[in-house]
């Protein structure tokens, strides 16, 4: 069984959202690390020393695939992406229902192309599906547009918002159909991952 499979069949998602009962920001690498992979029964990476596989885990976790994927425990309701800069930082962010537990994150991504180990998750509100103003997209707007604020005049703290704004190319969050990467980056970009066996270990 290929690695990805074993993993989809395998990630439990109450042990996931007991995790993040206290989560509020992760590098990236690290959340995959101290939060993905141990909801995976049976995990090992002792065909993977190189960490390949948790590489394609991260860029499948920021489009949303990951879930995406486990339709049966997950649902991805609202995406958005805003971009900072073309060739700097954007962002990612999906609403994710836990099917079960009717309980919803909402999670952002930021990525940095420069340097990846500078990737970070932040949850930026986690409510009951049936808190429906929660739902709302200007709302959740709001709120990913909010966080971008306050990251950034942290950054530029002699600046105006105003004047902030100027250096970025879509600071705005859109609202979006999909933010998947596709079958054509992954191939490129994940081979060795794609094809990784699961390794039982007795």
């Amino acid at each position: 069984m290929k690695k990805i499979d074993h993993t989809y069949e395998n990630f439990d998602p109450q042990k996931f959202l007991e995790l993040l009962k206290n989560f509020d920001f992760e590098v990236q690498a690290h959340f995959i690390k101290d939060y993905i992979v141990p909801c995976i029964k049976d995990y090992n990476n002792v065909n993977d020393q190189d960490g390949l596989f948790e590489l394609y885990l991260k860029d499948l976790i920021s489009s949303g695939e990951f879930f995406e994927n486990m339709n049966k425990k997950f649902d991805v309701l609202f995406k958005f992406e805003n971009l900072i800069d073309d060739d700097f930082c954007w962002n990612t962010a999906y609403v994710l229902l836990f099917k079960k537990e009717k309980i919803c994150l909402l999670l952002n991504f930021e990525s940095v192309t420069s340097i990846a180990a500078n990737d970070v998750i932040y949850l930026l509100d986690q409510f009951n599906y049936s808190e429906k103003d929660k739902l709302d997209i200007k709302h959740l707007k709001e709120k990913l547009n909010e966080m971008t604020k306050d990251i950034w005049t942290k950054v530029y703290k002699n600046e105006t918002w105003e004047e902030i704004l100027k250096r970025f190319k879509s600071p705005e969050y859109d609202h979006v159909s999909s933010i998947k990467f596709g079958k054509k980056y992954y191939n490129k970009l994940h081979p060795e991952a794609l094809e990784l066996e699961h390794v039982e270990i007795n």
